[in-house]
């Protein structure tokens, strides 16, 4: 599971890569730029980052992150993973593994230097 990056100077939020997400105020930054996400996305955003090196199942991530339950056919999930891929940066991050999920790599990044939001 994440943890909150307290000691790189991220006090409300989780670091992953060049992003920072505040779960208490529900932004994102990139490289210290707001992103705009949908309810959605975020929601997405958060159930990723909290369970980071993880493989999460569609069914899993449809329950977490919307409390939907599996019917065998969505592409929503799909559909959302592509929009954060694109907004986020998240191509390589962001990674698909065959035939049972995603995964969002733990590579993180020193944000010890940039100023809180």
């Amino acid at each position: 599971m994440a943890a909150e990056r307290k000691q790189q100077g991220c006090t409300e939020a989780v670091c992953v890569g060049e992003l920072r997400v505040d779960l208490k105020t529900k932004k994102v930054f990139r490289n210290g730029a707001a992103v705009k996400l949908t309810p959605h996305e975020f929601a997405l955003l958060k159930v990723l980052v909290m369970n980071r090196g993880m493989v999460l199942t569609r069914a899993q991530i449809l329950h977490a992150a919307w409390g939907y339950e599996y019917e065998g056919n969505s592409r929503t999930v799909d559909v959302h993973i592509s929009r954060l891929r694109r907004k986020l940066g998240l191509e390589q991050a962001l990674q698909t593994v065959y035939r049972r999920g995603y995964r969002l790599s733990e590579q993180d990044r020193d944000f010890s230097q940039q100023p809180d939001e």
